[in-house]
């Protein structure tokens, strides 16, 4: 494992923590209208124009071949005639017709507010359908959530704070405006509502849609934290793993965040890039990647499985961490990102947290910061991370 040998002045660390953050909102923001176009540029000229994406844009409403409609609004994965076909009493299924308590589901009345008929199985809606130009998905949304809480605990993570935060954030309406919720979600959330598990029993896993790179978008943010507070590779690895396993039961996941935290705090940490570049490589092998990651890959359009997902993630790392001006680095990274389609939408986030930090925020560009919809909120939010973390 390679290791940190010299800690950079606080200045330079507040630097960074503030271009990874920056960056991992946009990475975000800028990927979600075209989230899941497994047409490739192709289908995303078809519906943002000839050039593509070249700035923050607000979502289609309706997407050819969206798969939207037949997610189960109860659980996780595709609907299934016990889960989705109608609502769900408190006490048990609504298919009694006897059963005259109250009936919910988990989309539209639980989490996501409102957001059902876009789940309709006759529509083929966008799965961020709703969301404003520049406005975050769910997946960082609960990343802002997740700050809140280290700031509120001296800088620090807390795994109970944060799982009291998620409930309290997902179940209030109007917390956040995105259309869809993850797998995760939907079964954690039924766990607690359905089978009236306690909170800390409710992560669930059903073997295809949870051991995913969506599940290293809150831990990224655990270890800026404790990786700016800490020079013991250790604690951060395990921090990276008990935040995963806040809204995910996934060995897989947790390991994977443990390796994860390595890159993302020597982006934090390390003087040069070389050393970066370095520790990229011994954490391919440690996912047991059969080739290091290359800066002569093209950008490659992957599905969610960490698998796919995530050497495709350390290629555009390599290409674009030299380019570290900014506008040629983090924003046309971000920007090729959005292009590609697939899942990379949370791609763009972690991508994002890596070449920000290298960055730094005075190398951003302007239309990265002020195009994000929340940017005041996240300017305040940012900032108060930044010298809690830092306290430490």
């Amino acid at each position: 494992m390679t290791t940190t040998t010299a800690t950079p002045s606080r200045s330079v660390v507040e630097a960074r923590l503030r271009g990874a953050l920056w960056s991992f909102f946009s990475g975000d923001a800028l990927a979600a209208p075209t989230h899941w176009y497994y047409g490739g540029f192709q289908q995303v000229q078809m519906d943002y124009g000839p050039n593509g994406i070249t700035t923050y844009t607000k979502p289609k409403m309706e997407l050819r071949g969206s798969i939207l409609n037949k997610s189960d609004v109860n659980g996780g994965g595709r609907s299934s005639s016990s889960s989705s076909s109608g609502k769900w009493s408190l006490f048990g299924s609504s298919s009694d017709k006897n059963n005259k308590k109250e009936q919910i589901t988990i989309i539209g009345d639980v989490i996501n507010h409102g957001k059902k008929p876009y789940w309709d199985k006759h529509k083929s809606i966008h799965y961020h359908a709703t969301l404003q130009r520049g406005e975050n998905t769910l997946e960082a949304q609960l990343a802002r959530v997740l700050m809140k809480t280290i700031v509120q605990n001296d800088g620090r993570f807390n795994a109970d704070a944060f799982r009291d935060a998620y409930v309290t954030f997902l179940q209030t309406p109007g917390s956040h405006n995105d259309t869809y919720a993850s797998t995760c979600h939907r079964m954690f959330f039924s766990n607690l509502v359905f089978s009236k598990l306690p909170p800390e029993k409710c992560p669930d896993n059903d073997g295809h849609n949870v051991d995913t790179i969506d599940g290293l978008i809150l831990p990224t943010i655990a270890v800026l934290a404790t990786a700016a507070a800490s020079q013991q590779p250790d604690r951060v690895e395990t921090v990276a793993a008990q935040c995963a396993a806040v809204t995910r039961q996934s060995a897989v996941l947790e390991q994977s965040s443990r390796i994860w935290s390595r890159l993302v705090t020597a982006s934090l940490l390390e003087e040069d890039d070389a050393a970066v570049v370095q520790q990229m490589n011994d954490c391919s092998q440690s996912w047991g990647h059969r080739r290091p990651p290359s800066a002569n890959a093209p950008d490659q359009m992957t599905a969610c499985y960490l698998s796919q997902s995530v050497p495709a993630l350390l290629n555009m790392i390599a290409k674009y961490m030299p380019k570290n001006d900014g506008r040629t680095g983090v924003w046309n990274a971000l920007l090729s990102n959005a292009n590609i389609g697939g899942e990379n939408v949370h791609r763009g986030s972690i991508l994002g947290a890596v070449l920000g930090a290298r960055a730094t925020y005075d190398n951003l560009p302007t239309e990265l910061v002020q195009g994000l919809h929340d940017k005041e909120q996240l300017e305040r939010e940012i900032e108060d991370f930044v010298q809690a973390v830092m306290k430490n």
